[in-house]
């Protein structure tokens, strides 16, 4: 009960999850996690990704959608040559510090639709913003990829800690 007190304590949603995923884990206590990151969640409104306009919007979609996320996911959105959302999934799930992405499984994906842009988006269980170098050849290769086939990559998103990392952002795509 005395740790169950200390999240009354926290100054904010992040804190209150950060501290959550920080304890023990026992039957009692996994459930009271669950139910303290669906409350945290609840107060970024889930929507459907087909109403979501500009990036403030599409980052609060991600983290409801993957960011609480306690095994990694790799979500695509393939976007129209307007930039009209024409279709998302999250294509791959793993562990709690990896997962496998299959390029030529997202090129398939990709051309099912009338794909002219892409954004990849994925989660970090552990919290971490910083990409791997796994995350960086990774992301490059698709790259490379897809301007093969006239798809742009306009971004690469890593969720975690309720915050992000943006590839585009931070130099690491140019168009």
């Amino acid at each position: 009960m005395k740790k169950i007190l200390k999240f009354l304590k926290c100054k904010d949603i992040e804190e209150v999850v950060t501290k959550i995923k920080s304890y023990e884990i026992n039957e009692e206590l996994e459930q009271f996690k669950e139910l303290m990151i669906t409350i945290a969640k609840g107060n970024i409104v889930k929507k459907d990704l087909t109403t979501v306009k500009g990036k403030t919007e599409l980052l609060n979609y991600l983290r409801t959608d993957i960011g609480f996320k306690n095994l990694e996911e790799f979500k695509v959105i393939y976007l129209s040559s307007s930039n009209r959302l024409i279709g998302e999934e999250t294509l791959f799930r793993g562990t709690v510090d990896r997962s496998v992405v299959y390029p030529r499984l997202i090129v398939e994906r990709a051309l099912k639709y009338p794909t002219k842009g892409i954004i990849f988006a994925h989660n970090h269980p552990s919290g971490s913003l910083t990409p791997s170098k796994k995350d960086i050849v990774l992301t490059q290769e698709l790259k490379d990829l897809l301007d093969v086939l006239d798809i742009k990559l306009l971004d690469h998103i890593i969720l975690g800690d309720g915050d992000h990392f943006s590839f585009y952002e931070n130099g690491l795509i140019e168009y």
